[in-house]
C-alpha cells in the first residue's frame, strides 16, 4: 500500500501490560472504545508486547487488533500470517544457561512462538502466587525446561526455538542488573523487567539488535507508513526502543523507569483512562 493511499492514517504500536491492560490483566472499558473508535477512523493497530504470542490473553486478542508484535520486537504477525520471526541462537542460550547456573538465578523462562519454557524456580514462583500456570487457556503452551528431551550430543540452546529470555534474582544477589547486563552482552540485549517488587536483579534477554523500535521500523516498512505517522504508547524500560523510534512517543501516567523524560506526550494513569486520553490528546479517536 502507498503512502499516498493513506492520508492521516497513523499505524498505532501499543504495549499490554500497565499500557493497555491493568496489573489484573483487564482492558478498561474507555481503551476498547478509544481502539474500536481509531480503527474506524482508518488508524491501525498493532499490539506491541515483551509477551510471546502465546501469552496474550485471548480476551484481548478479540479486542481486534490488526497486528500484533511480540516478543520485544522479535516477531509479528497480522492474524495468522508472519510478517518476521528472529530467533535467539543457540549459543546465547547456552552462554546464559551456564551463567544462570553459575550465579544461582533459578527464576527464568524463555519464550517464543512454540510457549514459554520455564526453570522449576520460575515454576515455584508462579504457584506461590496463586497463578494455574499449568491450566485454562495457556497450559499448552507451558513447558518445564526441567523435561526438555535434549538429544545426546547435543545442547539446549539447539533444542528450543525461542525469541527472547527473561530472569529474576533471589533478594540478594551476587549480581547486580549492571553486571548481568555487562556479562550477557556478547549475546543479549538486557532492559529491565518487571519484577522489581521482588527482585534487585530482573531483566529481559532481547536479541542483540532486535527490539521493539526495530520492529516498529520494520511493520511500517512493510505496510508502507512514514515513520512521522507512528505512534508508541507504553509504561516502562522495555517500551523504550519503541518510544524512541515512533514519530510519537506517549509514556502512560503510571510509566516508570523514567521514561517520561523523552515522550512526547504524557497521558493519564491507565486507572484513569490513560490510553482513552491519549487517543484522544492525539486525535485519533
Amino acid at each position: 500500500m502507498a503512502e499516498s493511499d493513506m492520508t492521516g492514517s497513523k499505524l498505532v504500536f501499543i504495549d499490554i501490560d500497565g499500557t493497555l491492560a491493568d496489573e489484573n490483566h483487564i482492558v478498561p472499558e474507555s481503551a476498547k472504545t478509544a481502539c474500536a473508535r481509531a480503527q474506524a477512523n482508518g488508524h491501525k493497530l498493532f499490539i506491541c508486547t515483551g509477551r510471546s504470542a502465546p501469552k496474550i490473553e485471548r480476551n484481548i486478542l478479540d479486542l481486534g487488533f490488526d497486528g500484533v508484535v511480540s516478543v520485544a520486537g522479535a516477531q509479528a504477525n497480522i492474524g495468522s500470517e508472519l510478517l518476521f520471526q528472529h530467533l535467539v541462537s543457540p549459543e546465547a542460550i547456552d552462554a546464559a544457561m551456564a551463567y544462570f547456573a553459575e550465579h544461582h538465578i533459578e527464576s527464568y523462562q524463555w519464550q517464543g512462538a512454540d510457549g514459554m519454557y520455564i526453570s522449576e524456580g520460575y515454576r515455584r514462583h508462579l504457584e506461590s502466587k496463586g497463578k494455574t500456570w499449568n491450566r485454562g487457556e495457556f497450559a499448552r503452551f507451558w513447558h518445564l525446561l526441567d523435561e526438555v528431551e535434549v538429544p545426546a550430543g547435543s545442547t539446549l540452546g539447539h533444542t528450543i526455538h525461542v525469541s527472547k529470555g527473561s530472569y529474576f534474582t533471589g533478594p540478594e544477589p551476587d549480581v547486580s542488573f549492571e553486571n548481568t547486563q555487562h556479562d550477557l552482552a556478547p549475546w543479549f540485549e538486557l532492559v529491565h523487567g518487571s519484577y522489581d517488587k521482588i527482585s534487585p536483579n530482573n531483566g529481559e534477554l532481547l536479541i542483540n539488535g532486535i527490539d521493539k523500535g526495530t520492529a516498529v521500523r520494520d511493520v511500517a516498512s512493510l505496510l508502507g507508513y512514514a515513520i512521522a505517522d507512528t505512534i508508541a504508547i507504553g509504561d516502562s524500560d522495555n517500551d523504550t526502543a519503541m518510544l524512541k523510534a515512533a514519530g510519537t512517543s506517549v509514556a502512560m501516567g503510571n510509566a516508570i523507569h523514567g521514561i517520561q523524560a523523552f515522550c512526547d506526550i504524557i497521558t493519564t494513569d491507565i486507572r484513569d483512562n490513560g490510553l482513552a486520553n491519549a487517543f484522544k490528546t492525539l486525535g485519533l479517536a
